[in-house]
């Protein structure tokens, strides 16, 4: 049998029973029971957003912008790319030799086995190697002058041995004629490569690369000075 209430749990449940929907919407409309209730205040129209910042003419920019004077840094240790120490070079073998006459001449150095070429104005205009002869003779040094040519001749002593550009200006000791001229043939073979001129080869002739022999060949006419050095 249930058990009878008193006339105080009467009243009791019938207040509670018209304030649950009042409560009910008050935790509804305000989960947190911490939030503040407070309204927020209006921004005055010319007040400028809190994330932007107002340049000089008026316009807004998210950043303002930065102007950097004078030279950048870099932090850290200093580099420095490669260097190089630059010294006199050392004598060159192809320097040419001193006391080797003036003006238009060309100058042929056994002991070089180089071949100067000199203008009026004393002026070297060539340079290239030859393969001569370095003995004391064939020829001696001293002063020459260019006596004969011819555009195609052979050894008086092999004619089997040709060459082209022949510019004679000496005379060897077996009374043979010494001259400028092409790295010479037997057979159709020439009788050294261009890579040996340099060296002493031949039997008192200066011996050249066929392009140096047509450059000799053009410029030295009849009565061209020769200066031999040892």
């Amino acid at each position: 049998m249930p058990a009878k209430l008193g006339l105080p749990a009467i009243v009791i449940a019938f207040l509670l029973a018209v304030a649950a929907p009042v409560l009910a919407d008050d935790v509804t409309a305000n989960p947190d029971p911490q939030a503040s209730t407070i309204a927020p205040q209006p921004t005055p129209p010319d007040a400028p957003s809190p994330e932007t910042t107002t340049t000089a003419a008026g316009s807004l920019d998210a950043v303002a912008p930065v102007v950097v004077t004078g030279p950048a840094t870099v932090s850290g240790p200093a580099t420095r790319g490669p260097q190089v120490q630059l010294r006199p070079p050392p004598p060159s073998p192809f320097d040419p030799p001193a006391d080797s006459g003036n003006g238009r001449r060309v100058v042929y150095s056994k002991s070089q086995q180089t071949v100067w070429v000199y203008d009026e104005t004393n002026t070297i205009i060539k340079m290239h190697r030859v393969s001569g002869r370095q003995t004391p003779l064939d020829p001696a040094p001293g002063t020459y002058q260019v006596w004969s040519r011819s555009l195609r001749t052979f050894s008086i002593n092999n004619p089997t041995i040709t060459w082209g550009y022949m510019v004679r200006f000496a005379k060897g000791g077996r009374d043979g004629n010494i001259g400028f001229h092409e790295i010479p043939y037997q057979y159709g073979q020439p009788v050294q490569s261009v890579d040996q001129l340099g060296e002493a080869l031949s039997g008192g002739c200066v011996r050249q690369t066929p392009e140096d022999a047509i450059w000799m060949w053009n410029w030295a006419q009849i009565g061209t000075v020769v200066v031999v050095t040892p």
